[in-house]
C-alpha cells in the first residue's frame, strides 16, 4: 500500500493505493467527516484480487481544505475525477459509504464510460423525509462553537455497540476542517436523490444496515435497485463486518466485469 499525495482541483489530496496491481481497480469513497482509512479492513481483503484505491476528501484526514470552500457533491466529484486522471484509470468500480453515495452517483452519471458499477454501503435515507426542524437544528449545531461535539454525539448514536469502531469513527471526526464538516452536512441536507439516480444507468447495488432499512431508503425510490440488509451492525458496516462487505464487493465485481 502506497500513500501518495496528488494535486486536486482545490488542494492536495491524500491517497491509499494498493492491492493487486494487475487486478480490476476498485475506488472506495468514505463518509462525510470520515477518512479513507475507514476502508482499510475491506481493502486488505479485496486487494488480494483487485487494485484498491481510496483517498481523503477535501478537508478530511490528511487532505487539504478546499481553497474555494466548495464541499458540494459536484466539488467532491471533481476530486474523484482528479484521482482517475492522476492514476490513469480507464474503468473502475466505485464503492461509497454513507454521504459519499451522492458523490459516487454524481461522478458515475457524469462519466458513464469510466464507471462499470456502483456499490453503496449504508447510503443516507432520503433527506427530504427528515423533519425540517431536525435538519435545520443539526446544521445550526455544526455552524456553532460546539460543532465537533455535536458531530461526535450524532455519530455515537449511529456507530453501534462496538467500542473500537466508535472510537475510530469519533477520532476521525477530529481530522476534519470545520468548514468541511459544515459544508458536507449542508450538501446532504439539501440533496434530492431523484435526479442523481435518474442520471446514472449502470449497475447499482446497496448494502444497508437494519437502522436504514426504512420507507425512506433510497433503494425504495427505484424498485430495480437490488439491496441487502446486513444484521447486527452500526452505520460503519465496513468496520463492523469487513468480511461481509468485502465479499459483497468481490461478488459485485464479478457481476459487472464478466
Amino acid at each position: 500500500m502506497t500513500k501518495p499525495m496528488i494535486s486536486g482541483p482545490q488542494g492536495q489530496l491524500a491517497m491509499l493505493d494498493g492491492g493487486s496491481p494487475s487486478g480490476f481497480p476498485v475506488l472506495f469513497l468514505h463518509a462525510d467527516s470520515g477518512r479513507a482509512s475507514q476502508w482499510q479492513p475491506v481493502m486488505d481483503i479485496v486487494g488480494t484480487s483487485c487494485r484498491t484505491i481510496a483517498f481523503d476528501f477535501r478537508g478530511h484526514g490528511e487532505s487539504a481544505p478546499a481553497a474555494d470552500q466548495d464541499y458540494s457533491y459536484a466539488g467532491r466529484a471533481a476530486d474523484v475525477r482528479t484521482v482517475f486522471d492522476a492514476l490513469k484509470l480507464e474503468k473502475v468500480i466505485v464503492v461509497a459509504h454513507s454521504g459519499a453515495a451522492a458523490v459516487a452517483l454524481t461522478f458515475a452519471a457524469q462519466n458513464p464510460d469510466r464507471v462499470v458499477g456502483v456499490l453503496l454501503v449504508d447510503p443516507p435515507t432520503d433527506p427530504r423525509a427528515l423533519p425540517p426542524e431536525m435538519r435545520d437544528g443539526f446544521l445550526r449545531d455544526l455552524a456553532g462553537p460546539n460543532a465537533l461535539q455535536a458531530q461526535k454525539a450524532f455519530y455515537t448514536s449511529l456507530a453501534g455497540p462496538a467500542a473500537e469502531v466508535r472510537d475510530e469513527v469519533l477520532g476521525d471526526t477530529e481530522a476534519v476542517d470545520p468548514e468541511a464538516r459544515l459544508g458536507v452536512a449542508k450538501a446532504l441536507a439539501t440533496w434530492n436523490p431523484e435526479p442523481t439516480l435518474a442520471g446514472y444507468h449502470g449497475p447499482l447495488m446497496v448494502l444497508s444496515s437494519q437502522a436504514n432499512d426504512t420507507p425512506a431508503a433510497i433503494y425504495r425510490l427505484r424498485n430495480t435497485i437490488p439491496h441487502r440488509v446486513v444484521p447486527d451492525v452500526g452505520h460503519w458496516i465496513q468496520l463492523d463486518k469487513p468480511g461481509v462487505v468485502a465479499d459483497a464487493v468481490l461478488d459485485f465485481a464479478v457481476q459487472v466485469t464478466s
